[in-house]
C-alpha cells in the first residue's frame, strides 16, 4: 500500500484499506516497516514507502515507473514476438516444422500469460 501511494498516508487510511480490525493493528505493521528499514515516519505522523525490496511474491514482479508487472507477462511478449518473427519471415509452407512451431509459440505464450495474470491476482 506504501509503494502505491505517491503521498504519505496515515495509520487511520491504512487501516481502512485492508480493513484492520483497529488502528493499533495497522500502527504495529507500520512501525515493524519502519525498523527494518522499509519504511519512514515523518513529522506529521504519517507513513511512506523508503525503498523498494523484493520479498516473497514480489521477487515475480518488475517496476515500470510506478507500475509493477508480473515478470512471467514479459517471457509471454518475448515467446509471443518471436513467433510473429518466424511466420513473417519464413516461407508459409504447412510442414511439420511449421506445426511444432505453432503449437509450441501458442502454447508457450498462453501459458506463460496464464501463470503471469495468475501471479497478478495475488497481490
Amino acid at each position: 500500500m506504501l509503494l502505491d501511494s505517491p503521498d504519505p498516508i496515515g495509520a487511520r487510511e491504512v487501516q481502512r484499506r485492508p480493513d484492520y480490525s483497529s488502528v493499533n493493528v495497522a500502527v504495529h505493521h507500520l512501525e515493524k516497516l519502519c525498523r527494518v528499514g522499509l519504511a519512514t515516519k515523518d513529522e506529521h505522523g504519517r507513513y511512506s514507502a523508503s525503498r523498494k525490496v523484493s520479498i516473497g511474491i514480489m521477487e515475480l514482479f518488475m517496476n515500470i515507473g510506478r507500475v509493477r508487472f508480473p515478470r512471467l507477462l514479459f517471457y509471454a511478449a518475448f515467446f509471443a514476438a518471436l513467433a510473429v518473427m518466424y511466420f513473417a519471415t519464413a516461407p508459409i509452407v504447412l510442414g511439420r516444422d511449421s506445426v511444432y512451431v505453432m503449437v509450441f509459440a501458442i502454447a508457450g505464450t498462453g501459458l506463460l500469460a496464464y501463470e503471469a495474470f495468475k501471479v497478478w491476482r495475488q497481490i
